[in-house]
């Protein structure tokens, strides 16, 4: 893919907390503090600091569609186009998507460098690929809600390989009802009959897609990424599945990108559908924040996700996906989430001096 681009390497952060300065310092760039409300400042420490928490964002193959622009009092989210999958993604809704759960990780970063925080999506919507802008206000710690997810997002990694067998708790599946509430969406896990019909509906958008020679080209140099800072290296795509009813993609059907060990998963997986009440792209931005928001507090209690999102990009199938789970506003993003068996192997990121 001719657009697609490369950095050093894999760029992770651990410890995100160790990194931030707890005090301001004089400016940034150079200018003269005492000129510029003190309370807006941040430091040039700060500004990577949030920008490395964004990049944490889940984002379809990794491909990172993703620029940050900071003014004095805030920070523009923008969509790189450069970056869309045209073919699997024509309307940019899963780019959008990226970048809310993008916008999310912003926000608790200005929270962490010690500001109040909070977001506009889509402010502009005669400019589509501006998603969202993070504003900063007073001075203020940071919530202990907000610390304990800023704490989750180096940790969260899609997980592709094989669950547990285990039911998620009640009292968790409330907590990830009101964490895609807080963000104007809205997610619900579905009932054992509910996961079988999605499944079949899975299994029809997978098949559709086979033939798709165009998109079969746009994904391939996103698979098995070697010495790259986007794209899914192989190690990251889990494990094949010993049968043909796994609840998981296989991005790599044909083999390209390299062996893979063979695993048995779960025979009652545990499905979950995240949706809006509009459709417009401003919802879509909104999504990715709900989404994000869901992922870091599973993330808390042991949870992990991966996705199922065939349905949604194929435009048939999106209504026939709110057919098979009534009650559903407008589907954005189709999740499988569990206890992990083993560890995901993470997928790296562009440094911070590459997207800002």
């Amino acid at each position: 893919m001719s657009t697609r681009r490369t950095g050093d390497g894999d760029h992770r952060v651990f410890g995100l907390r160790a990194q931030v300065p707890r005090t301001l310092g004089a400016g940034r760039r150079g200018r003269d503090a005492r000129s510029m409300p003190r309370r807006h400042v941040l430091t040039d420490r700060e500004e990577r600091l949030i920008v490395d928490a964004a990049v944490h964002a889940p984002s379809v193959l990794n491909t990172q569609p993703w620029r940050f622009s900071f003014g004095d009092d805030q920070l523009e989210i923008w969509a790189d186009p450069a970056r869309q999958l045209t073919t699997a993604d024509p309307a940019g809704r899963f780019m959008a998507i990226s970048c809310g759960a993008a916008t999310y990780n912003a926000l608790l970063g200005v929270r962490y460098a010690g500001h109040e925080a909070w977001v506009q999506a889509q402010p502009r919507p005669q400019t589509p690929f501006l998603a969202a802008v993070v504003h900063f206000g007073v001075r203020r710690p940071i919530a202990a809600d907000d610390l304990a997810r800023y704490d989750m997002i180096a940790q969260r990694h899609t997980n592709r390989g094989p669950y547990r067998d285990w039911r998620l708790p009640f009292s968790l599946v409330t907590r990830l009802e009101e964490a895609a509430e807080a963000e104007g969406g809205h997610i619900r896990v579905l009932t054992s009959s509910e996961v079988e019909r999605v499944r079949h509906l899975v299994a029809e958008a997978e098949r559709a897609q086979e033939p798709d020679e165009a998109l079969e080209k746009e994904m391939e140099p996103w698979i098995g990424a070697r010495d790259s800072a986007d794209g899914i290296p192989v190690g990251a795509l889990g494990p094949r599945s010993a049968d043909s009813r796994a609840p998981v993609r296989d991005l790599d059907p044909h083999r390209h990108a390299g062996p893979r060990d063979v695993a048995i998963f779960e025979h009652r997986p545990t499905l979950a559908v995240l949706s809006t009440p509009g459709d417009a792209h401003k919802d879509w931005v909104r999504a990715g924040m709900a989404l994000q928001r869901v992922l870091l507090t599973a993330g808390q209690h042991g949870v992990v996700a991966s996705f199922l999102n065939a349905p949604i990009e194929e435009l048939n199938e999106r209504g026939h996906l709110r057919s098979a789970a009534p009650g559903l506003d407008h589907p954005q993003m189709v999740l499988r989430l569990g206890y992990p068996r083993g560890e995901a192997v993470p997928t790296p990121r562009r440094p911070a001096d590459q997207v800002m």
